[in-house]
């Protein structure tokens, strides 16, 4: 962030881009932990080293490897990552815009 951020974001202040790559880099292990496959995420590494899977785990593992992805398993694995991952990160990012807008459109 310092490397890529050094001018100042245009209507956004240094604490709120830290917290916009916070959440991003602490997401992902919350999403992997939400994957019916793989060994679970190690949350308190290098602490211990206990992997740890969420209750709930609705998104589909992805097969590694391109040969093994482009099968009926990969696009089962594009559904779900479309319906537990991209569909509710578009409508926060859509509510978010929005509620910046009225917010600017309130000012002027």
């Amino acid at each position: 962030m310092l490397i890529g951020f050094r001018r100042r974001v245009p209507g956004l202040s240094r604490l709120s881009v830290w917290v916009y790559f916070f959440i991003a880099t602490a997401s992902h292990g919350f999403l992997d932990a939400m994957t019916d496959g793989g060994l679970g995420v190690a949350f308190f590494s290098p602490c211990d080293n206990q992997r740890y899977f969420l209750p709930w785990r609705p998104i589909h593992v992805s097969p590694i490897g391109a040969g093994r992805f482009f099968t009926h398993r990969g696009l089962e694995v594009l559904q779900s990552e479309l319906l537990w991952i991209w569909l509710p990160a578009t409508l926060l990012a859509t509510s978010a815009w929005l509620l910046r807008r009225r917010d600017f459109g309130a000012d002027a």
